[in-house]
């Protein structure tokens, strides 16, 4: 597969993402919120006094252990340190109303699994 796809893939499976959220009551706050060269957080959402950052994987098949296996320790830093700078950067969401969390979605053949606080 070449770079192309990989990235249809990917914006296919947020948009997905997204609307599988909003299904669920959550708002998009952001898409592809950027954190220096490797921190993204595919999609940052609100329900309620609940922010999630969330990871999206489409993945075509499970070969290679599936989506939560390609949650790296070092992908884990750089979710957590652009987590950081996005609430650094909105005020608004730095208090201690606000519960934050990591989430994954994974689409697989059309289908949606959706790992609540796959880390902390």
């Amino acid at each position: 597969m070449n770079a192309y796809h990989n990235r249809d893939l990917g914006a296919g499976g947020e948009e997905l993402a997204v609307e599988f959220l909003e299904g669920r009551n959550f708002r998009v706050i952001e898409r592809n919120y950027r954190y220096g060269k490797s921190g993204e957080i595919d999609i940052i959402a609100r329900r309620d006094t609940c922010i999630i950052f969330v990871e999206v994987k489409n993945r075509i098949s499970d070969r290679f252990g599936g989506a939560l296996y390609s949650i790296s320790a070092k992908k884990k830093r750089n979710l957590k340190a652009a987590a950081r700078s996005f609430i650094a950067s909105r005020p608004e969401y730095d208090s201690p109303e606000y519960i934050f969390r990591f989430d994954l979605i994974s689409i697989r053949d059309g289908g949606i699994d959706w790992i609540e606080d796959m880390f902390r």
